[in-house]
């Protein structure tokens, strides 16, 4: 499939500047569809010891993706009620997801709202999300990263 502005959807405040970057490149670039993704995943909790809830689990992160994705949309709405937005809720991790979504679907622009991560993050990834970065620059043709 072909989309031309995509954000990853996030509840936050940088969440809100990547929305309103999109917005922009809608109204210059004369796009009338923004589709939000957001990732429903487990993983992060799933290895910290909450056993056996996996679906109780899956099923809340459900829930917040509902809250965070219609907050996202309101925004999109009040700024310009024109530009229609759609949702894609993956589930599994969140950097494989999206990697698979950009791989297998033809993306033009693609906004990630990068937060700042903090020591226990930087732990578990490591600290390098460059590469994860510079695979997805290889797979859509305008990816940019709010902060």
């Amino acid at each position: 499939m072909e989309y031309k502005l995509v954000v990853v959807a996030k509840g936050s405040e940088v969440a809100k500047k990547a929305i309103k970057k999109a917005l922009e490149i809608a109204k210059n670039d004369g796009i009338d569809e923004m589709h939000l993704i957001f990732v429903n995943d487990t993983s992060f909790y799933s290895k910290s010891g909450y056993v056996n809830l996996e679906r109780e689990l899956e099923q809340g992160i459900e829930n917040i993706s509902r809250v965070v994705l219609s907050k996202l949309e309101k925004i999109v709405s009040d700024e310009d009620d024109g530009i229609k937005v759609s949702k894609i809720e993956l589930k599994g991790k969140t950097a494989k997801e999206i990697l698979k979504f950009v791989k297998t679907n033809k993306v033009k622009t693609l906004i990630i709202p990068k937060e700042e991560r903090g020591p226990i993050e930087k732990s578990l990834t490591h600290g390098d999300i460059e590469p994860f970065f510079n695979e997805i620059k290889q797979n859509v043709e305008n990816f940019i990263v709010i902060e």
